[in-house]
């Protein structure tokens, strides 16, 4: 039961990702600056996502308690709930960023030469936070219903549309083989453009197709979207945790990014770019594993069922680790050749190979903590992610880098040194915390069950 669910997140994980890749492999053509510009922001952005994250885990996690125990009106209710949160977080994100958009690049560090195209890129991406929170939020719902190939098409679609609309937008018109090809020359503001378009569609198909699901189709008429206090009070005791531990690891990245962008070079700076983004291909497949035994746990948590929850999180485990581990052998390998793809300097794709090699040791702790995880939070366990996601940024990874490279004048791999062992701590911690079966308490699975008198 568990992989007809976590492949098609695994997938749609990894075509998520591609947004990123193709808005860096196209602008990367550009160079170095290209690739800084969009790159300098990235820890911003990703800091909204944290909160769209804990906000899925919120609602999906009740969603996935009601299905398990049978209760569809329930999972129906918190489907329309759920629209009003994404609605109003999403306007909020949106604001802030439009109006903070000309401070937030400056604070990230990005240089005089590349400041005005970061700038553009923020604002611009940022227009699509409504649909993006949409997307992020119905995603989890819908696989919490049992359904990941519906978001997995969607994605799809998307990143085709993304990577259509990046040629005709980023590059001038040009001639192919006796073709003119046309082009708005837009650069790094045409690759932003482009995402916000892709991320806006895909986040109305996906609000669509929650809302029209078999067994729980619902929409908005009546009192649909009025505020429902019990769920919305649980939804906050289950996501703010989850939403804190991206903000912790995201501050901590923007730490890093800060780090990188003030003490190094750019080539450092689009160097650690594109090692992240190639080693994000590492943890994908872990990352959709933790997003399918959420689902699972909870269901199984609806449902009154250890046995079944502990066997979803550890099968979920075994497999996260096991493809990642492949995964990082041969990226290991090919690590010049795959980076080669998103830079054409070759002194940056020379710092982020050495660079990545580096964590891709980690990678399989890394693999660990994100399926581990998604299993707590699918029990309710979900503060114990966030203490584990403080002590791997702000305890090892923040002052281990900061050190080197301040005290000991490192360069970009001791950052990505402090990086692994961050992550190996990480995942060390979730593989123990789920082991010592704390969350059967906490999810009240070791609790008899109520049975009412006739």
């Amino acid at each position: 039961m568990l992989w007809p669910l976590a492949w098609p997140a695994i997938v749609e994980r990894i075509l998520a990702t591609m947004v990123s890749y193709v808005d860096t492999a196209m602008v990367g053509s550009m160079g170095a600056n290209g690739t800084a510009a969009v790159s300098v922001n990235g820890p911003a952005l990703w800091l909204i996502g944290s909160a769209m994250m804990g906000l899925g885990v919120g609602y999906s996690v009740q969603v996935s308690n009601a299905v398990g125990a049978g209760d569809k009106e329930r999972a129906k209710k918190i489907t329309q709930q759920g629209f009003l949160a994404a609605l109003v977080s999403g306007v909020f994100a949106l604001v802030v960023y439009e109006l903070l958009g000309g401070q937030i690049s400056v604070w990230m560090g990005a240089k005089d030469e590349i400041l005005p195209h970061a700038v553009n890129y923020l604002r611009i991406y940022a227009a699509s936070y409504p649909f993006i929170a949409f997307q992020g939020l119905f995603s989890s719902i819908l696989r919490s219903m049992g359904n990941s190939r519906t978001p997995l098409l969607i994605n799809t679609a998307a990143n085709v549309g993304n990577a259509v609309l990046n040629f005709f937008l980023i590059y001038p018109t040009r001639e192919w083989h006796g073709i003119t090809l046309p082009g708005a020359g837009w650069g790094v503001e045409g690759a932003a453009v482009a995402s916000a378009i892709a991320m806006s569609l895909g986040g109305l198909a996906t609000v669509w197709a929650a809302f029209h699901q078999e067994e729980y189709r619902t929409d908005l008429r009546g009192d649909a979207l009025k505020p429902d206090g019990a769920i919305i009070s649980r939804a906050l005791k289950l996501g703010i945790p989850s939403a804190i531990e991206g903000s912790i690891v995201n501050m901590g990245q923007i730490a890093m990014t800060t780090l990188v962008a003030h003490n190094l070079s750019i080539a450092a700076l689009a160097a650690n770019q594109i090692g992240n983004v190639a080693e994000g291909f590492c943890y994908l497949p872990a990352m959709g594993v933790g997003v399918a035994t959420v689902a699972l746990v909870g269901q199984s948590v609806g449902a009154g069922s250890q046995k079944d929850a502990e066997g979803y999180g550890n099968l979920g485990g075994a497999i996260a680790v096991g493809m990642t581990a492949v995964l990082s052998i041969i990226l290991f390998i090919f690590a010049p050749n795959v980076l080669s793809i998103f830079n054409s300097d070759r002194e940056v794709v020379t710092l982020a190979a050495s660079a990545l090699r580096i964590m891709l040791v980690a990678e399989p702790l890394m693999a660990a903590a994100s399926s581990f995880a998604g299993s707590l939070r699918g029990a309710d366990d979900v503060k114990f992610p966030m203490y584990a996601g403080f002590i791997g940024m702000w305890v090892i990874r923040v002052p281990v880098a900061y050190f080197l490279v301040l005290v000991l004048h490192g360069d970009l791999m001791a950052v990505w040194l402090a990086m692994a062992l961050d992550q190996g701590s990480r995942g060390i911690l979730c593989a123990l915390r789920w082991r010592s079966k704390k969350w059967v308490h906490i999810s009240g699975l070791d609790r008899e069950p109520v049975v009412a008198e006739n």
